[in-house]
């Protein structure tokens, strides 16, 4: 391996952009009342709503302790409503409310801005390439672990 210098590895630009990423999306949601879990959480049911709450959890990354405090904080604010598994009463699947979808398009339009502030300047060559390079990275690191 070459002798690189910190900022040119792969892993710590990964890390870096991501911080930088989260951070500049945190200031986009703030208006919105938004913390990043909650904006997580949310954008998550946008893509995949009714999930049971341990597949949530575990997609996200999350404990289910720290998960359910949020679901909590979420429900509260008439967000997001648990509702009892169809085949498995112990088991709960979480929906996004009525109340959260101008919300959520709203955090949909943010996201959209963002990713095309972020690729500014990329050709479409170069975005697509992007897109593929990374995509690369993700299955190199599913065979790790």
């Amino acid at each position: 391996m070459q002798n690189r210098s910190l900022q040119e590895s792969i892993a710590y630009l990964i890390h870096d952009v991501t911080r930088d990423l989260n951070r500049a999306f945190d200031q986009r949601m703030a208006p919105l009342g938004l913390t990043r879990a909650q904006w997580w959480v949310l954008g998550a049911l946008f893509f995949n709503d009714g999930q049971m709450q341990t597949e949530l959890a575990q997609d996200l990354g999350f404990s289910k302790v720290a998960l359910g405090g949020l679901l909590d904080r979420l429900e509260a604010k008439g967000w997001i409503e648990r509702r009892s598994h169809p085949s498995d009463r112990r088991a709960k699947c979480i929906y996004r409310t009525a109340k959260v979808e101008s919300l959520l398009t709203e955090m949909k339009g943010t996201a959209e801005t963002m990713a095309d502030d972020l690729v500014e300047g990329l050709s479409t060559k170069e975005h697509r390439q992007l897109v593929v390079m990374l995509l690369a990275l993700k299955a190199n690191l599913a065979k790790l672990g």
